[in-house]
């Protein structure tokens, strides 16, 4: 998943009167926290405008705490817990969620796996009882686990085997991150997830599935006293065990710079993208707000230079995007894309350049303010949201990012110069380990 701060607020308006609300809010201020005896973080996040609740458990596992070999094994086991457990056995726990109104779902990326339900909030002691249960009560039938390996493999086929976009980005990804566990995609290999065993699964579950690396987030109608007594009820008796297996990182060469040239028969839209292995709050951190200010001035909405450089004036591509990822356990990611009318070689990396510095010599402080105050608009949606707010605050805890980094992003968007953001793109250009890539269509013996 493309996890940038701005993309997890999923903003569906825009402010053109910011000025007064953006100085006015105080963000992330409804943001209560404590931990349980047993290790399990829990954040409540009131809202009392409306009686429902999202609750998100997230987990601090991913792909990228699979063994060599294993891969697809976190997402599989995501699918395995909603195949009951010792006290709600095969499809109860779904049909109990349905028939107490709940919209239940689950996700996994390369950081974490997370499973939600929205509701309303008479239902939210129901909601901590199950979820509490199938953290320490799944039970994997073998019959179970071969079906949810098959639907697995299926998924992997349809989002990626047979999607030519989605195997150029994997390729990509794979030279970018060389030997770091971002390399690893998160629906595993073919051959691995065939391979997986039960007892693979099992055994996953047993090493991360504890409260103690966990964090639960309660967002909306709730009171965190409340809170409190509903989770040391529900999740305080599970026992942790303070033994979780950390990923090592390493680090990627700063001189590193690859290219990568795609054709494939079945493409009808190429694209053209260059990945940045860039700073996170977990990795040099200085640099984050003077990116997000990078990524939102040069392609954050359709009134972009970017995209009024090559889409609206020059016709060159039909979208460009630009966006912005510091919410990780290791690197973030910094990344350029575009999905170009035709394809005409390195005129397409010329063509990008030419608009890039063009955008960046128009930037002035007018600019500037303007890009920051839309930033912090967007946060202003954000907290009359429960359930984007719940997931943004999870993530941030998940990766093992302090939240108090959410309550300082006012200050340090506001705090960004000119000087800053012509800083972090000669750190993307110079610094930033890297790569580029377009994918061709190919028909026949010809190429386009």
């Amino acid at each position: 998943m493309n996890r940038n701060l701005r993309y997890l607020l999923v903003i569906v308006a825009f402010i053109w009167s910011l000025g007064s609300v953006c100085s006015s809010q105080a963000f992330f201020d409804n943001i209560n926290q404590f931990e349980l005896n047993n290790g399990l973080q829990v954040i409540v996040i009131e809202d009392h405008k409306a009686p429902i609740v999202k609750q998100m458990l997230f987990y601090k596992v991913g792909s990228i705490n699979e063994a060599i070999g294993k891969g697809g094994l976190a997402h599989l086991l995501e699918h395995l817990m909603f195949r009951g457990t010792t006290r709600f056995s095969g499809q109860q726990f779904n049909q109990i969620m349905e028939s107490n109104g709940a919209v239940s779902n689950a996700f996994t990326s390369q950081d974490v796996t997370a499973y939600h339900q929205f509701f309303d909030v008479s239902r939210l002691e129901k909601m901590m009882e199950m979820e509490a249960d199938r953290m320490q009560n799944l039970c994997i039938k073998e019959e179970d686990f071969a079906a949810e390996r098959q639907i697995v493999f299926q998924e992997r086929k349809q989002r990626i085997d047979n999607n030519p976009a989605a195997k150029f980005y994997e390729a990509l990804k794979k030279i970018l991150w060389q030997n770091h566990p971002y390399s690893r995609q998160v629906t595993g290999e073919d051959s691995e997830i065939l391979n997986l065993k039960l007892t693979d699964a099992e055994e996953f579950y047993r090493q991360y599935y504890t409260p103690d690396n966990a964090v639960l987030v309660l967002s909306g109608d709730i009171e965190p006293d409340k809170a409190k007594k509903l989770a040391e009820k529900y999740f305080g008796v599970v026992k942790g065990q303070s033994q979780i297996k950390k990923s090592d990182f390493p680090t990627l060469p700063q001189d590193y710079k690859a290219s990568l040239l795609m054709r494939l028969s079945d493409v009808e839209l190429g694209r053209m993208v260059n990945i940045y292995a860039a700073p996170s709050y977990n990795f040099n951190k200085d640099k984050i707000y003077a990116l997000e200010v990078l990524a939102e001035y040069m392609g954050g909405d359709k009134n972009s230079p970017l995209y009024q450089r090559l889409v609206i004036q020059d016709k060159k591509a039909l979208n460009v995007d630009v966006s912005y990822n510091p919410i990780s356990r290791s690197y973030g990611v910094f990344e350029i894309s575009l999905i170009p009318i035709q394809h005409e070689g390195d005129d397409l990396f010329f063509g990008l350049k030419r608009a890039w510095d063009y955008a960046l010599r128009k930037l002035d402080n007018e600019q500037l303010d303007m890009t920051k105050k839309k930033l912090l608009a967007d946060l202003v949606y954000l907290e009359d949201n429960p359930e984007n707010i719940a997931e943004l605050v999870g993530y941030v805890a998940a990766t093992d990012t302090d939240l108090q980094e959410l309550k300082n992003y006012e200050k340090g968007i506001e705090q960004v110069t000119l000087e800053d953001v012509l800083a972090a793109v000669a750190y993307l250009q110079n610094e930033a380990p890297q790569v580029s890539g377009i994918l061709y269509p190919q028909k026949g013996d010809r190429y386009e």
